[in-house]
């Protein structure tokens, strides 16, 4: 039977101030090893070393280089192999990116299209187009007659536009350790730390023991230990039932049945909103006292008032309580929606293209923060992919801006949606309507561009 990968938690009890700061600064040097290697690695020219680690590691040791990180050797090797790994990652999703674009752009030939696609299948082909290396034709393309000064070209534009800056993490609290790195004992975890020989016992809230490799997080003066676990996905023995999903605006999700859930996000972005300004007045009155007293060179003041009034660790623990109160409530209404609609597949807009800030108005663009968005994507996907339902993402162009009944164009102001011919409609019913019927629309695909998307609506109410 299938399974998925879910991630199990671990938790520790508070850790005393030397072991915090010991693993405190592993977590630091580990971020520094991949802050490193994303700002040497990241770059054209390092695309032959894509997949080869040990090349650069076994470089490292010959040269002694990696002395400077003061991390036993699983450590930075790790760190290494875990940085390399999502350069990968960004290059092969910059491929993909292009790849989607090629597709519908309607200026290339079938055989221009070919040609692309075979470049970006090879790296050592696509290293000399981005570095103007001059390179024999493949042998499929020698009797083609094809314009490669302007695909090389349209290639480097592309890779340009879809790239991506480079990773950079400005806070360590964050590092893998691997079967060799622990072991478990009377209740603890120990870790290897950086005294040679030594290692780092960690009291847990459980006496569970994990294996493989694990990630741990330091969060609030504990640590987090995170374990990817496969788990067996659930039989769906629901009747076919497909249904439209569109992230409303008083709702977090409204379906094409007419239901709706997730009524009370609206609240908790409200109460976090109006919290944070309340904070930050304070703190920003506080910083202007401070500044103040240090003007007046009376640096004890100026030490008081930081001390008891700008301190971020009870700012950041409500700012998370906050994250986790929000990521619960997803989670409850997801899990709603699936009971309640007993859906076989989900259709719903391709959330990376969905621009939330131009379909809402200030006061609501500031409460949809980007890390909301990026959760309820992922949790939809494993909600489904855990509960066998599938999934099918659909170009979002116009299906908030016509009327799902005529296909008239219209006017959506907040949750009504205005029609010439039909009258008003709930907007985010309509939207999820539109957004069910996208699927059997042959004419437009996940990536067809928004003008052409007019375009074919328009001809079709013409």
């Amino acid at each position: 039977m299938a399974a998925i990968v879910k991630t199990v938690k671990q938790y520790s009890y508070e850790l005393d101030v030397q072991t915090l700061n010991e693993v405190l600064f592993i977590a630091n040097q580990y971020k520094n090893v991949k802050n490193y290697v994303y700002s040497r690695y990241s770059g054209i020219n390092s695309i032959p070393l894509l997949g080869k680690d040990r090349q650069v590691r076994d470089e490292w040791v010959r040269t002694n280089f990696y002395s400077q990180w003061k991390l036993p050797a699983r450590y930075w090797k790790l760190a290494l192999s875990e940085a390399m790994s999502n350069i990968k990652s960004q290059w092969t999703n910059t491929k993909r990116r292009i790849r989607e674009q090629v597709k519908v752009n309607d200026n290339l030939s079938n055989e221009d299209k070919h040609y692309i696609n075979y470049v970006l299948k090879f790296d050592n082909y696509y290293w000399k187009v981005l570095t103007n290396q001059s390179f024999d034709i493949p042998r499929i393309f020698e009797n083609k007659d094809l314009n490669y000064k302007y695909l090389h070209g349209l290639i480097k534009r592309y890779t340009r536009r879809y790239k991506g800056q480079i990773p950079y993490s400005k806070i360590g609290r964050t590092f893998s350790i691997d079967e060799g790195l622990y072991s478990y004992k009377e209740g603890h975890i120990r870790i290897t730390c950086t005294k040679k020989g030594k290692r780092l016992p960690i009291k847990l809230t459980d006496n569970n023991k994990h294996s493989k490799t694990l990630i741990t997080k330091i969060v609030n003066n504990k640590m987090e230990i995170h374990r990817p676990l496969k788990v067996q996905i659930k039989k769906n023995d629901n009747q076919e039932n497909i249904i439209g999903l569109d992230k409303g605006y008083r709702y977090l999700f409204v379906v094409s049945s007419g239901n709706f859930y997730g009524d009370k996000l609206n609240n908790f972005l409200n109460e976090e909103t109006e919290r944070l300004n309340r904070v930050n007045s304070q703190r920003n009155r506080f910083w202007t006292l401070y500044n103040q007293y240090l003007e007046q060179e009376d640096v004890k003041k100026a030490a008081t008032i930081k001390e008891n009034n700008l301190g971020k660790v009870k700012y950041i623990h409500n700012k998370q309580k906050y994250e986790q109160t929000v990521k619960s409530y997803i989670n409850h209404s997801l899990n709603q929606l699936i009971k309640k609609e007993r859906p076989t597949e989900i259709v719903m807009e391709q959330l990376d293209f969905v621009n939330w800030s131009g379909r809402y108005p200030k006061s609501v663009k500031r409460k949809l923060s980007r890390w909301i968005k990026g959760y309820v994507r992922e949790r939809l996907e494993y909600k489904c992919e855990y509960n066998n339902i599938s999934y099918t993402y659909i170009n979002p162009a116009y299906t908030s801006k016509v009327c799902n009944v005529c296909g008239s164009f219209g006017k959506r102001t907040l949750d009504v949606f205005t029609c010439p011919k039909c009258g008003k409609l709930h907007s985010d019913i309509n939207a999820s309507k539109n957004i069910l019927n996208r699927k059997y629309d042959k004419k437009i695909t996940l990536y067809t561009n928004y003008k052409k998307v007019k375009e074919i609506l328009e001809n079709k109410i013409s």
